[in-house]
């Protein structure tokens, strides 16, 4: 990971209108390319699990989070480049629901007996019961692994 990325993250961190989920997301997609190897996977869920649950934790607060993802771009132009996608998809599908529909469905098809519906109504759940997006993430994670056990 280049030297500038890693600076960007320490500031980014530092600055309290940047949430800690929109930090932690942003963490993870700067270090994710640093894993060439694969050893990340051992670490953290499945990509694709990990990416559609930023989404559907992202339009919870889309506003918010967009608001969020703005600042980033001002602010952190190296960091950036790595959300960036995460970002416009955020922003192009003003329609939420057909991406939130195609997060959980990318979800459910890792987790065995589990249907959109559930993981949806989950996500509401985790998010309601916790004091933030980041608590209600990792809420999520843990009743995601109870169902695949």
């Amino acid at each position: 990971m280049n030297e500038k990325i890693l600076d960007e993250l320490q500031k980014l961190y530092d600055n309290n209108k940047i949430g800690a989920l929109v930090q932690e997301i942003c963490e993870y997609y700067a270090t994710k390319g640093g894993y060439e190897d694969g050893s990340y996977e051992d670490e953290i869920e499945p990509p694709e699990i990990v990416e559609s649950a930023y989404i559907l934790f992202c339009l919870q607060c889309r506003e918010q989070i967009l608001d969020e993802f703005s600042i980033v771009r001002k602010k952190y132009p190296e960091l950036y480049t790595c959300v960036s996608e995460l970002h416009s998809t955020l922003l192009v599908n003003m329609d939420y629901r057909s991406l939130e529909e195609k997060s959980a469905l990318a979800i459910s098809q890792h987790v065995p007996d589990t249907s959109i519906e559930d993981i949806l109504s989950q996500v509401e759940t985790s998010v309601r019961s916790s004091e933030s997006l980041l608590e209600a993430i990792d809420k999520f994670y843990k009743w995601l692994h109870t169902r695949s056990r």
